[in-house]
């Protein structure tokens, strides 16, 4: 190597490390890090109360018979329509927070000699949601101000085996607030 050659090779290396200097130099003196955190707070779950108790009064008590409730509480069929004790079905979600997305089921089972099919509207919500089918899950969001839903269930009771006349009869039915 000539020495014009190794003067050069010094002048190179002493560039690259003032360079490299520098670099680390102004890299630790300009940059900076810091932790923040993230928070969230989660929603309650939804109360759910019933506040009236579906009755559909009396029916014939022979396998088969059917009686219907409508949305208006009247019931059709073979059941005795002037029954004092007929009722809708009223149930209230309570402790919502506004603007929320859920999802709403009801659902009906069966019960000693007698099986229960839903049917149900859903007030409070944004949108109308009337006349929603058993076990089908309803997409509704809860209003701008997080009022409660109520919920009035009817549908049809069946006798599967015939009653023992004078006997009360219940089927379950379920009621699922979910988020979605």
């Amino acid at each position: 190597m000539t020495l014009l050659g190794i003067i050069w090779d010094i002048h190179m290396k002493k560039r690259l490390v003032s360079l490299a200097l520098l670099s680390t130099l102004s890299a630790s003196t300009i940059a900076a890090n810091s932790t923040f955190q993230a928070t969230v707070n989660a929603i309650s779950d939804a109360a759910i109360a019933q506040t009236t108790a579906l009755h559909f009064g009396a029916m014939q008590p022979t396998s088969g018979a059917v009686c219907t409730m409508d949305n208006t509480g009247a019931v059709t069929g073979s059941c005795d329509a002037t029954n004092a004790n007929i009722a809708i079905g009223l149930i209230t979600v309570s402790g919502l927070t506004a603007n929320v997305p859920l999802n709403v089921t009801v659902t009906g089972q069966a019960g000693t000699n007698v099986s229960f099919v839903s049917e149900f509207d859903i007030n409070g919500a944004v949108g109308t949601h009337e006349n929603n089918a058993d076990n089908t899950a309803i997409a509704v969001t809860t209003n701008g101000t997080g009022d409660n839903l109520t919920l009035d269930v009817y549908g049809q009771m069946t006798v599967t085996t015939a009653l023992t006349p004078g006997d009360s009869y219940t089927a379950n039915y379920i009621v699922d607030v979910s988020f979605q």
